[in-house]
């Protein structure tokens, strides 16, 4: 519920709202699996991988991330080598020509003695350039995902959000029936336990905390039927706004099981297409 009350809340930042978007850049597979993203943004983080390829160089891809999300999270994995990059010393300049925002950590596979250790930390951590921290990853814990989720947290990564939620398309809609009418609506953004709706007209006949048996919902393709209850109303930029949260047959709060991990699943897909196609169209102007 916290996430729609934050934004009616002016003075709170993107970041209060929103969260931080995450980027490991060149991280090693076997560590950082491409699976972890799903499994981040259900715990509330929106993250992202960076490869090196030969489409784009990875100075520019770091320059362009940080242009269109400049208050997000980079952690630069150490152990990678990429042409023309000496890691240390590029984040010290990547953190002297960048704004304080921007926060940069370094990840690395742990090493085998703690002198080595030791010594990433004297050349890396004691610089004030790594405000997020060090991710110093363990080869022989086949699962390291709680590990990067800790730090993740330790650097807010989430802001005051603890769902991650996805923008809907004017094709994304809601059909549900009140006071023995059936209402048509445009669904505008949803995520796991609430979302938010357009009901036009129809808004002025729903009071705070009716609930609403057997909502179908249509997201970008997928359809789900839930109860759900009023939470809020409010009016902006000429449209009346309905946030709803998902109930169960019980009156319990959120989704059944088996339709939130359906509805998660979307709205992955939907955020991570969304940025990743800007950040490739993002990548291809600057090499041209």
């Amino acid at each position: 519920m916290e996430d729609y009350f934050l934004d009616s809340m002016e003075h709170l930042s993107d970041v209060d709202l929103f969260g931080r978007k995450t980027f490991f850049i060149a991280p090693d597979a076997s560590l950082i699996p491409n699976s972890y993203l799903e499994e981040f943004m259900e715990n509330g983080f929106e993250s992202y991988i960076i490869n090196d390829d030969y489409s784009c160089p990875m100075r520019t891809k770091v320059r362009e991330i940080i242009s269109m999300f400049p208050d997000s999270i980079l952690f630069f994995n150490i152990d990678s080598s990429i042409e023309g990059i000496e890691w240390k010393s590029y984040i010290r300049e990547l953190a002297e020509s960048t704004s304080a925002d921007v926060l940069f950590g370094i990840c690395h596979l742990r090493r085998s003695s703690e002198s080595e250790e030791a010594r990433i930390a004297s050349d890396f951590l004691k610089s004030s350039a790594l405000k997020a921290g060090s991710i110093s990853l363990d080869p022989k814990n086949h699962d390291c995902f709680e590990e990067i989720k800790r730090v993740l947290i330790k650097n807010g990564a989430r802001g005051r959000r603890n769902l991650v939620r996805a923008e809907c398309s004017p094709k994304s809609t809601i059909l549900l029936e009140h006071d023995g009418s059936k209402i048509n609506a445009r669904l505008l953004d949803v995520n796991v336990t609430h979302f938010l709706c357009d009901l036009g007209d129809n808004e002025v006949t729903f009071k705070i905390f009716d609930k609403i048996r057997d909502v179908s919902l249509n997201i970008e393709g997928l359809s789900i039927k839930s109860d759900a209850v009023l939470i809020m109303k409010r009016r902006a930029n000429g449209v009346n706004l309905c946030i709803f949260m998902f109930i169960k047959q019980d009156d319990s709060p959120d989704l059944e099981k088996e339709s939130a991990h359906k509805l998660n699943k979307k709205i992955y897909q939907l955020v991570l297409e969304k940025n990743s196609a800007r950040l490739r169209n993002a990548f291809a102007r600057a090499e041209k």
